[in-house]
C-alpha cells in the first residue's frame, strides 16, 4: 500500500480507491473530506497512472482550491502539480478563452465585478428614468438579474412573468444591461457559467473535445451545486465512471444562491452503476456534541440517513441556556467566556458566537466592549456601521443637534434630493443666516424655490422635534421619524438585503426600548434623546482601532460554514428568529433552517452552548420572545438546561437548573394514554392543554403565551400528564 494511504480509515480508503464507477461521498461534518479528495488525486496519478493535467477538480472558493493544490504538493513531496484544481467560474473562463469565436466573443473579453455592475446599472437607470436614484436599487437589480440568469430566463420572459411594476422595470434594466455587456464585450460572473453551458448544450463536438481532455473529474461541496453546474459536470463526464463528488446534504444551506439539495440526494438515479460511501467518523467534535447533532437532524425527512461518530468518548455535555432578556443573554456569554479564559486556559480566539441574523449581534458587540473582551465581526459590519443604523441615527441627530453633517446623510436617502439639491439647500441656509433645520421646517417660501420633494421630511422633523422638546421616549421619536419621513417605503421587503436591514432597525428599536426603560428608573435631568445619542457616540469612540489578533469571533451561521473552533455559542435560537418567520411557509425552507442549526452545532470541537431569550418583547419577532421550535426538537437527555438567567447587577446572576430524568429510570410517555383536553406539565414550558394527538407528536397549547402552541414528541420524557 502507498505510504499516503496508511493514515486513512476504512471508509476514506474505500472512497480513494474506487475509481471505476461514479462515486458519491457523503462526507459528514469534520470527517476529513479534503484529505480524501487530495489523497484520491495522488492515488489517481500514482496508482491509476493518470497524468496530472488529465485530472479536473472543481470547488466553490479559490481558498479551497489553493488548499488542495498545497496539500497535494506536500503529500507527493512536490512531485505532483495539478493545474486543473479550480472553481467552477475559473474552469468556465478557460473554456471561453479557448472557444471565444464560437460564442461571438472577443478573445480579450472583460469580466466585470460587482462594483462595475453597479455603475452600469446606475447609468441605465438614469437613461431609462424609471427608478428614483435615491432608493439605491442597484444591488436588488443585480441580485434579480442573477436569479433570472441562473434560471435561464431572458429579459422578455422576465418581463412577462413579472406581476408588479417594479419587477417589470427591473426586466427592462436587464434588457439594456445585457445589451451594454454585449456591445462592450463584457461578461459578469453569471455569464461565465451560462456561456459555457450554452456552448456545451448546443455544440456536441466541443463538448466531446472537453470531455476527452479529462480522464477523471472530482467535485467538492457538491451539495452547493445548481442545475447549470450539474449539467456541466454531467457533460464533461460524458457517461463514464470517472467521477467523484463529495458533499453533505445535511449542510445544504445556500438554496437562496441556487443550490439544490435534490441534486446530491438523487445522484444514484442520474448516474448508472453509481456507488455511495459515507464518511461517518468525525475528527472534530466530542461525542456529546455529535450525539445532539445526529438526534436533531433526524427531524428532517428529505435527507439520506447517516449518524456521524467519534472516537473522542470524553466530552462535556451540551449546555442550553434560557435568558430573561437579550442583554442578559449577551452578559451570560461574556461572563462564561471570561471564566473559561481565566480558568481553563482558553484564548479569546478559541470562541465563536454564531447567530442566524446579523441583527442579533448588537447586544454582544456592546457587552463585549463593556467587558473588555476583544472581538471581531465576520460577514457583516459592526451594528452601528450598518447603513440603516447610520441613516436612522442621522435622523435622530437632525432633530436633536440639527447639525449639517447629519443633514447631509439624511439628504442622501430622501427620494429625489440629489447632491445638487442638497448643496442648494446648504447655500440657501447660509445666505439667509438660517440653520438647515429652520430652513426646512419653517421657511416653506424659500424651500419651494429649491425642491418640492421635502414636505414629508419637513413634517417628520417638526413632529419629531415636538416629541424631543417634550422629552418623550426615544423609541416613540424614532418611530415617528421613520414613519413620517417615508424611510420604510425605500425598503423592498422582498429583497433579502432589505429584510435584513429591517431586522437591524427592529434590533435598534429593542435597544431604544431598553434605554427608555433604564432612563425612567434613573430620573435623569438630561433630555433622553440627547443622552441616548451622546452615549452612542461615547460607545463608538471608546471601541478604539487597536488590532488584537486574539479575538472572539462574531459571525452568522452561514459565514461559519466550513469553519470550526474549540468553543461555540449559538445564540438567539428564538421563535420567528431561528427558524426565520419566512421559512415557516414551506417544509423545504424549514428543513434548510434545521440544516443551518446542524451546521452551527457541528462547528464546535470541545464545548457547545445554545441559548434563547424568553419573555422580552422584540420588534424582530413582533412580540414576546420565546424558545424556537428547534429547542423542543433537541433531545433533553443530551443537554443540560439552565433557565431564568437574570442579572441583578453586572456580576450578580441568578438562574434555575433543570434536571431531566433518564429514559432507563422512567416509563416512556408513548405508553401513557393521552387525549385531547388533557393537562400536561412540560419541564421547560410549564403547564399546557393537549390540543391534538398525532402519530408521533402531541400538540400542546401552553398556558404561558410566550410559548404558544408547540408540537412535542409523544415519546419525549420532557413532559408528564397531570
Amino acid at each position: 500500500m502507498a505510504e499516503f494511504l496508511k493514515n486513512l480509515n476504512e471508509q476514506q480508503l474505500d472512497s480513494v480507491i474506487t475509481t471505476d464507477v461514479p462515486l458519491r461521498i457523503i462526507a459528514g461534518a469534520g470527517s476529513g473530506k479534503t484529505r480524501v479528495i487530495t489523497t484520491k488525486i495522488a492515488y489517481l496519478i500514482e496508482k491509476e497512472n493518470i497524468l496530472p493535467n488529465k485530472i479536473l477538480a472543481v470547488t466553490f472558493t479559490n481558498k479551497a482550491a489553493n488548499e488542495m493544490k498545497e496539500r497535494i504538493l506536500k503529500l507527493s513531496n512536490n512531485l505532483y502539480k495539478v493545474n486543473h484544481i479550480m472553481t467552477f467560474h475559473s474552469f468556465c473562463v478557460r473554456i471561453l478563452r479557448e472557444e471565444f469565436e464560437l460564442l461571438n466573443l472577443k478573445q480579450n473579453f472583460t469580466i466585470i465585478d460587482t462594483s462595475e455592475q453597479t455603475r452600469i446599472i446606475r447609468r441605465i437607470l438614469k437613461s431609462l428614468d424609471i427608478v428614483d436614484q435615491k432608493s439605491k436599487p442597484e444591488k436588488k437589480i443585480i441580485s434579480k438579474i442573477s436569479r433570472w440568469k441562473n434560471s435561464l430566463t431572458d429579459w422578455e420572459e422576465a418581463y412577462e412573468s413579472s406581476f408588479n411594476n417594479q419587477d417589470k422595470q427591473f426586466a427592462k434594466v436587464y434588457r439594456d444591461y445585457q445589451q451594454y455587456l454585449l456591445e462592450n464585450h463584457l461578461l459578469d460572473f453569471d455569464d461565465l457559467l451560462l456561456k459555457a453551458h450554452t456552448l456545451f448544450k448546443n455544440n456536441l463536438e466541443v463538448r466531446q473535445k472537453w470531455a476527452n481532455r479529462f480522464s477523471y473529474i472530482l467535485v467538492d461541496e457538491f451539495q452547493d451545486t445548481n442545475y447549470i453546474q450539474f449539467d456541466l459536470v454531467k457533460w464533461i463526464t460524458n457517461g463514464r465512471g470517472c467521477l467523484t463528488v463529495v458533499g453533505d446534504p445535511d449542510q445544504t444551506i445556500y438554496s437562496w444562491r441556487g443550490a439544490k439539495v435534490n441534486i446530491i440526494l438523487n445522484f444514484e438515479k442520474e448516474f448508472k452503476n453509481a456507488r455511495t460511501v459515507q464518511l461517518n467518523q468525525n475528527y472534530r467534535s466530542t461525542k456529546p456534541i455529535l450525539d445532539l447533532a445526529n438526534s436533531f437532524i433526524d427531524n428532517n425527512k428529505n435527507r439520506e440517513k447517516k449518524d456521524i461518530f467519534t472516537n473522542k468518548k470524553e466530552g462535556t455535555i451540551v449546555a442550553v441556556k434560557e435568558c430573561a432578556s437579550r442583554n442578559f443573554e449577551a452578559k451570560y456569554v461574556a461572563k462564561k467566556i471570561k471564566e473559561l479564559v481565566e480558568e481553563k486556559k482558553y484564548k479569546y480566539s478559541d470562541f465563536y458566537v454564531l447567530y442566524r441574523t446579523n441583527a442579533w449581534s448588537f447586544e454582544f458587540e456592546k457587552e463585549f466592549s463593556n467587558s473588555k473582551i476583544p472581538f471581531q465581526l465576520v460577514g457583516g459590519f459592526e451594528f452601528r456601521e450598518r447603513k440603516i443604523i447610520k441613516d436612522i441615527t442621522a435622523l435622530l441627530k437632525v432633530v436633536c443637534f440639527q447639525d449639517e453633517l447629519s443633514f447631509e446623510r439624511v439628504f442622501s436617502f430622501v427620494q429625489k434630493v440629489g447632491p445638487v439639491t442638497a448643496q442648494k439647500l446648504i447655500d440657501c441656509a447660509r445666505r439667509n443666516d438660517l440653520s438647515l433645520f429652520d430652513l426646512i421646517t419653517q421657511r416653506q417660501d424659500l424651500l419651494i424655490t429649491i425642491s418640492k420633494n421635502l414636505n414629508s421630511l419637513a413634517n417628520a422633523l417638526n413632529e419629531g422635534y415636538k416629541l424631543f422638546m417634550n422629552n418623550e421616549r426615544v423609541l416613540d421619536i424614532c418611530k415617528k421619524l421613520v414613519n413620517l419621513s417615508g424611510y420604510k417605503e425605500i425598503l423592498d421587503l422582498k429583497s433579502k438585503e432589505d429584510q435584513e436591514a429591517l431586522q437591524n432597525l427592529e434590533a435598534y428599536y429593542d435597544q431604544m426600548a431598553q434605554f427608555d426603560k433604564d432612563y425612567e428608573q434613573e430620573a435623569s435631568r438630561v433630555n433622553r434623546l440627547t443622552k441616548f445619542l451622546q452615549e452612542e457616540t461615547l460607545s463608538i469612540n471608546s471601541d478604539g482601532n487597536i488590532e488584537v489578533p486574539n479575538k472572539v469571533t462574531l459571525l452568522t451561521i452561514h459565514s461559519a460554514k466550513g469553519l470550526e473552533n474549540k468553543v461555540v455559542f449559538i445564540v438567539g435560537v428564538n421563535k420567528d428568529v431561528f427558524p426565520s418567520r419566512m421559512s415557516l411557509s414551506s417544509i423545504e425552507a424549514l428543513e434548510e433552517e434545521r440544516r443551518a442549526l446542524y451546521v452551527a452545532i457541528t462547528r464546535a470541537q470541545e464545548l457547545l452552548y445554545i441559548s434563547y431569550v424568553v419573555g422580552e418583547y422584540s420588534y424582530i419577532s413582533s412580540g414576546e420572545l420565546g424558545a424556537s421550535r428547534f429547542i423542543t426538537e433537541l433531545d433533553p437527555e443530551l443537554y443540560e438546561l439552565e433557565k431564568n438567567i437574570f442579572f441583578h447587577n453586572p456580576t450578580d446572576m441568578t438562574s434555575q437548573k433543570v434536571y431531566f430524568e433518564k429514559k432507563e429510570n422512567i416509563k416512556l410517555n408513548h405508553d401513557v394514554a393521552v387525549s385531547k383536553g388533557d393537562v400536561i406539565e412540560h419541564m421547560m414550558f410549564g403547564e399546557g392543554i393537549v390540543d391534538k394527538v398525532m402519530d408521533k407528536y402531541i400538540q400542546i397549547a401552553f398556558i404561558n403565551p410566550a410559548f404558544g402552541v408547540k408540537a412535542i414528541p409523544i415519546n419525549s420524557n420532557s413532559w408528564k400528564k397531570k
